[in-house]
């Protein structure tokens, strides 16, 4: 077994040092496969569980059904099963901010706490037996992230008294922010938004989308392509021109050395512990 990176005290790394616990020892935290076609006839502890659902043996029908069942013990328990539930989608979660991490490696933290606290949102909202619901969940998970640096940027991009040094700003087009500036303003809808960003910014196929779809493969393109259309024909036009030239007023808050902190406001000093490369697939 290939060793584990060491972990640190970061949101995601202690979520998973707490899911660990869970699943391990004497009375792991399981889940009984005797209710799910598919899963072994017995119970299947969480970790198991998880190493299960990453396969590419596991069909889409058992893994939206394993999620299903996840996600009605979080809504009507919360407590572990909340965690187990985060648990097993953690590979998801972290795949879906990388991006936003690796452009803003200085507020990686916040990244990753403000998207658990969306995740939790997500399913809590959410009901059981929606096609395609860990992708679901991890969209509008990373929406919450998106929105975060969002707001920070519009605080950091408010006027200030001193000149400082700044470096450049980062380059604004971020295709996570644009799809969900396009759906806030109808635009796109989630599920356009999301099959854009699942097959054009995460690494999923067309033909793994359509599958989980219930769809033909030349079904989902097509969709996929309308979307892009009214998408871009928004990017294009007047509306979106005047919001990014507003946006390209503030300077980016991800660097330590390009934010202008406001006199009342403490500059956040936390190192960054953070890979340089995508977590890879398990």
């Amino acid at each position: 077994m290939p060793s584990r990176r060491e972990l640190t005290d970061s949101p995601f790394d202690t979520l998973e040092k707490t899911f660990d616990l869970l699943v391990t020892g004497p009375r792991p935290l399981a889940l009984d496969g005797t209710t799910i076609s598919g899963l072994p006839d017995r119970a299947v502890p969480l970790g198991e569980l998880k190493a299960m659902l990453l396969h590419p043996s596991m069909s889409f029908a058992v893994r939206d059904r394993v999620v299903d069942v996840l996600v009605a013990r979080a809504k009507a328990e919360g407590g572990a099963w909340s965690v187990g539930l985060a648990g097993v989608l953690l590979p998801g979660l972290r795949r879906a901010v990388w991006p936003l991490v690796q452009s803003c490696p200085d507020k990686a933290d916040d990244i990753e706490a403000e998207t658990l606290a969306a995740f939790l949102a997500a399913v809590a909202r959410c009901q059981p037996g929606r096609a395609r619901l860990a992708a679901r969940l991890c969209w509008l998970a990373r929406i919450g992230a998106t929105r975060l640096l969002r707001s920070e940027l519009a605080e950091v991009g408010r006027p200030a008294g001193d000149l400082v040094s700044a470096a450049p700003p980062r380059p604004w087009r971020h295709p996570d922010f644009v799809l969900d500036h396009a759906v806030r303003a109808k635009v796109l809808t989630d599920h356009e938004a999301e099959l854009i960003g699942a097959t054009r910014i995460a690494d999923s196929s067309i033909d793994d989308v359509a599958r989980e779809l219930g769809i033909g493969y030349w079904a989902c393109v097509k969709r996929r392509e309308r979307a892009e259309q009214k998408l871009v024909a928004w990017l294009l036009s007047p509306t979106y021109s005047s919001i990014e030239i507003v946006q390209k007023r503030a300077e980016t808050p991800c660097s330590s050395s390009g934010s202008r902190p406001r006199p009342d406001r403490r500059t956040d000093r936390r190192p960054a512990k953070r890979r340089s490369s995508p977590p890879p697939r398990r």
